[in-house]
C-alpha cells in the first residue's frame, strides 16, 4: 500500500510540475519555400564580362550562387558553363550577390541561374553571348 501511495504521489507531483512549467516559444525561421523569394537580372555586359545580380527578399538571408547557362537556341535546353564564373561577390547582409562571367567558349544564348537553399531563379530573358 505504501508503494502505491508513493508512486501516486510521484505521478501527481510530476503532473503538477509539468503543468506549472510555462511553454517555451520557439522562434521559427522563415519558410524559404513560401515567405522568401529569389530574383536574378538578365545578363548584361559590364567591365568586359557578362554580369548578373541576384537578390533574396521576404526576410531570408544566406549565400546565393549564380551560374551561367548556355544553349544553342533561346528555347534551350540550357547547360551550365562551369568554367565561366570569374568572380562571385556576396553582400555583407546575405541578401544579394553579383556574379561576373567570362564569355563562354561557344556562342549561343545565355541566361543566369541563381540558387539559395531550395530557391532557384532564372533570368527573365536569354541574351546572345
Amino acid at each position: 500500500m505504501r508503494i502505491r501511495s508513493l508512486a501516486g504521489a510521484v505521478v501527481l507531483a510530476g503532473g503538477l510540475v509539468g503543468a506549472a512549467t510555462p511553454a517555451v516559444a520557439v522562434a521559427a525561421a522563415p519558410d524559404r519555400s513560401t515567405a522568401c523569394s529569389l530574383t536574378v537580372t538578365n545578363l548584361y555586359y559590364s567591365i568586359g564580362m557578362q554580369t548578373a545580380f541576384a537578390k533574396l527578399s521576404g526576410g531570408c538571408t544566406g549565400p546565393i550562387d549564380i551560374a551561367l547557362e548556355r544553349a544553342v537556341t533561346p528555347a534551350g535546353p540550357y547547360q551550365e558553363e562551369p568554367d565561366a564564373l570569374y568572380y562571385l561577390q556576396q553582400s555583407a547582409d546575405g541578401t544579394a550577390a553579383t556574379a561576373y562571367f567570362t564569355d563562354p567558349a561557344e556562342r549561343g544564348h545565355c541566361r543566369a541561374r541563381a540558387s539559395s537553399g531550395t530557391l532557384v531563379a532564372y533570368s527573365p530573358s536569354p541574351v546572345s553571348c
